[in-house]
């Protein structure tokens, strides 16, 4: 059973060295990491290179800069076609704010059958650390609305992109839904795929906790507070009048 990591990097050159060395350094087995560097203009590449001689690591690469959900669509694609039913498949963001120590309790999640695992800032134990206010209040508002939309059971955090999955269901996920699994342009495309993933069956996860210490992102944030709410109506427009059509 193979773990994969998939960091999504844009010009992460001063934190992602870290982070892949904290990474390389962990008692864990049978551990891949695979990079998507979505058309960083700094270091990033270079450093994820040098990092290549020392650990399991690929690196995918856009050319130029086309935002975290083609990031995603890119870096899970590439790890369902790659893995077995079996193996797990987990999301991390490269700026140093995805803490590497929460990954042992999320493997162990997964290896014990869930089908999703969370690492959460609202499980006990979880919470934000220097986060800035209006984004705190817009995630927690966030949060909010997706649970009365989807009421996943055992998911709080429906908006972080430390996220696990079992292969199999991001396979399934593919198949089913081909390129419209992955619709949304900005953010919230991490929120829509734990939404269709719930509507392909039975989906089991578990949250586990994850104190997210903003402190630590060492680049600018991308996220922009008002394109992302224009991204949430978008959805809940689309999944009204235009929902998806699954593939047998």
């Amino acid at each position: 059973m193979t773990t994969r990591l998939v960091l999504l990097a844009f010009n992460e050159q001063a934190a992602i060295g870290a982070l892949l060395a904290t990474i390389r350094g962990l008692p864990l087995r049978d551990v891949e990491v695979i990079v998507v560097d979505d058309g960083s203009t700094d270091g990033t590449v270079l450093v994820v290179q040098e990092m290549k001689e020392t650990m399991s690591l690929t690196l995918l690469r856009h050319a130029r800069n086309r935002g975290v959900a083609a990031a995603f669509d890119t870096g899970l694609r590439h790890a369902a076609a790659v893995s077995t039913p079996s193996d797990l498949v987990i999301t991390m963001e490269g700026d140093g704010t995805s803490d590497p120590a929460v990954l042992e309790p999320m493997i162990d999640l997964l290896r014990a059958g869930r089908h999703v695992a969370i690492a959460s800032r609202y499980a006990p134990g979880g919470r934000y650390e220097g986060f800035p206010i209006d984004r705190k209040i817009f995630s927690l508002g966030a949060n909010f609305v997706m649970r009365w939309y989807c009421g996943l059971e055992g998911v709080k955090d429906y908006t972080i992109f430390y996220r696990g999955y079992r292969a199999e269901v991001l396979k399934t996920a593919f198949r089913r839904y081909g390129d419209r699994f992955i619709e949304a342009h900005g953010f919230f495309s991490n929120i829509e795929m734990l939404v269709k993933l719930s509507r392909l069956g039975p989906l089991v996860a578990a949250e586990t906790p994850h104190v997210y210490r903003y402190g630590k992102k060492r680049s600018q944030s991308k996220m922009r507070v008002w394109r992302n709410l224009t991204e949430y109506l978008k959805f809940f427009v689309r999944d009204a009048f235009r929902p998806v059509s699954l593939k047998p």
